[in-house]
């Protein structure tokens, strides 16, 4: 059990460092229309946006907003180990926070790999293929891992009330 308290404190501590966060991503997001970004080096995932184009500033809101999701994902995160550290592992709620955490990440994933794709294409005027480990699909495997965890957890609750009507 210490090693779950310490994986709970770690995470309520990126939780509250997140919230000024959130601030300033909504706030970023919305004054970003009315605001002149040529001034600006702005980078999303090594590509630098230096135009002043509707196109480009809808694509940085987006990729800004799509950091969000990965925060609510990791509210998700904290629900569950909340109910591991009460020892309530079966439960309901951790099975759909699962489901939930896995889906943001894999949509987050997928966001982030379109908004990649097309700044590539847009800014860059070359389209590549690269091999290896980008977050992207890091973020997609672990959605897909979340949503695993969630059915295998539902698979587990059903045994357990099965054994648990057999004694």
């Amino acid at each position: 059990m210490k090693k779950i308290n310490i994986l709970k404190t770690i995470v309520d501590l990126l939780w509250i460092f997140s919230m000024p966060v959130v601030l300033i991503i909504i706030g970023v997001s919305f004054t970003t229309f009315f605001v002149d970004l040529s001034d600006l080096n702005i980078e999303l995932d090594t590509i630098n946006i230096n135009q002043n184009d509707l196109f480009s500033k809808i694509l940085f809101v987006i990729s800004s907003l799509n950091y969000l999701l990965l925060i609510v994902a990791l509210y998700f995160f904290r629900k569950v180990l909340t109910n591991f550290v009460r020892v309530r592992v079966f439960e309901e709620v951790v099975i759909s926070s699962f489901k939930k955490i896995g889906n943001l990440l894999t949509f987050s994933g997928f966001i982030s790999l379109i908004i990649s794709i097309i700044g590539k294409i847009y800014f860059e005027q070359k389209v590549s293929l690269e091999f290896g480990l980008n977050q992207h699909l890091v973020l997609i495997c672990l959605g897909l891992f979340f949503l695993v965890l969630s059915e295998i957890f539902k698979i587990a609750k059903n045994a357990k009330q099965e054994n648990d009507l057999t004694i």
